[in-house]
């Protein structure tokens, strides 16, 4: 149908130019306007229309493919109008009225006959719109209802159902959050007392007292002869803090350079010295670092001291010591210009 109202339209127009008898050139153009959607009208030729294509046919406007088919129905295309008109503009030369006025008469109407179709076309596409716009009425239309319908549960409460087959039990779930504890529960009774345990007195750390008096004897090796000496030391190992001072006296118990006629004794006489004392104590037993000068009465000589000892407390009042000292003399024309002695005695502590 598209394609013979495009043709018709065209072979008309063209009868200007052909100036056929008397017939009025047609000035009235035929608008087609485009469908928006796609309507589907049957293709189907009215009498005037296929006289008008048998016409165009026999003048050899249209000659259709080259497979033998017309295909009357499908659209024209821009190629195919430009065949027509230069197959009309060949024929002008040779006679100038192409169309006498019967065969122009037979193209107006089949013209008339295609317009007809178009106008069943517009028709149809104007149905289509209005259904289609009805349609969307209906839509919108059910969305206000699906809108205003009430909430699900909102109605009456329907009688319960028969109770349906048990499904298969589904797969295991991860397991949830570690719940809130629990109200602690009540306290049992108390069980049986048992007996009362001794206290506990942790030891009492050592006592002991800073005043002492101590009496040792030691030796004294000198060659060739060799004597005996004693000692007796007084003072006090913390006076201030674990400093504390003392007081030595050594005196000459025997002398064995006296049967051998020599003129120097075999120990280095009586002598008194004072020292200050660093005391370490751990439990019952004392560290004593000393360091003081004296005076020899019998060598009439001065001397530096120097010594080192060990207390050990039997009882709180009673320790045994033992104790090497050395002796330096700045006289150098005595008899004994260093002396080294060992003793060991007991101290009496108050």
């Amino acid at each position: 149908m598209k394609k013979t109202l495009t043709t018709l339209t065209l072979l008309l127009t063209g009868t200007a130019f052909a100036g056929g008898g008397n017939v009025q050139p047609i000035t009235t153009p035929v608008a087609v306007v485009a469908p928006k959607a796609t309507i589907s009208v049957a293709c189907s030729q009215g009498t005037w229309a296929k006289a008008a294509i048998d016409l165009v046919t026999q003048k050899g406007l249209f000659i259709g493919y080259p497979d033998g088919k017309f295909d009357w129905c499908s659209p024209v295309t821009r190629q195919e109008v430009a065949q027509v008109l230069a197959r009309l503009l060949s024929q002008l030369p040779a006679n100038q009225a192409t169309f006498d006025t019967t065969e122009l008469d037979t193209l107006r109407k089949g013209l008339q006959d295609a317009q007809a179709g178009l106008d069943e076309l517009r028709a149809a596409q104007a149905d289509q719109a209005k259904a289609i716009e009805d349609l969307r009425a209906q839509i919108a239309a059910l969305q206000d209802q699906l809108k205003n319908m009430p909430a699900a549960g909102a109605g009456a409460v329907g009688p319960q159902g028969p109770q349906g087959d048990v499904g298969p039990a589904g797969p295991v779930g991860p397991q949830g959050p570690q719940g809130v504890a629990g109200p602690v529960g009540p306290v049992g009774p108390q069980g049986e007392r048992g007996e009362k345990g001794d206290p506990y007195i942790p030891p009492a750390a050592p006592f002991r007292y800073g005043n002492y008096i101590g009496a040792a004897a030691y030796g004294v090796m000198t060659d060739p002869v060799q004597g005996y000496m004693g000692r007796i030391e007084v003072g006090n190992d913390q006076v201030l803090g674990s400093f504390g001072v003392r007081v030595t006296g050594d005196f000459k118990i025997k002398d064995n350079n006296d049967n051998n006629g020599t003129t120097y004794s075999g120990t280095p006489g009586n002598s008194l010295s004072g020292a200050v004392t660093y005391r370490g104590t751990t439990g019952r037993v004392d560290g004593i670092l000393g360091v003081g000068a004296g005076y020899n009465f019998d060598q009439k000589a001065p001397f530096g001291e120097l010594s080192i000892g060990v207390d050990y407390r039997i009882v709180d009042h009673v320790a045994i010591f033992g104790e090497a000292r050395q002796h330096y003399y700045f006289n150098s024309g005595n008899n004994f210009p260093n002396i080294s002695s060992v003793t060991a005695g007991l101290k009496f502590r108050f």
